[in-house]
């Protein structure tokens, strides 16, 4: 988990703000939707992606096998762009 950001929620939007200017890819704001702030979340709880794709299948009723399969490529994005 990256602690160079912080997820917070402003206006109905979740945000996910750079706390070091400089020492990430992203140096600004990032406009995060309802699931992508979920997965971040459970990151931040320190759960693992099938405890996180359990809990999404369980909270937004979807097919355990889909909420895997979005929050291992929504994990692998956040990689990707060295936000994890």
């Amino acid at each position: 988990m990256n602690k160079d950001y912080l997820l917070r929620e402003a206006a109905g939007e979740y945000l996910l703000i750079p706390l070091i200017d400089g020492q990430s890819q992203f140096n600004s704001i990032i406009k995060m939707n309802e699931t992508g702030a979920f997965i971040w979340k459970g990151l931040e709880k320190g759960h693992t992606a099938e405890k996180i794709a359990a809990d999404m299948a369980q909270e937004y009723n979807v097919e355990p096998k889909q909420a895997e399969c979005d929050v291992r490529e929504y994990i692998d994005y956040l990689r990707e762009k060295n936000i994890l």
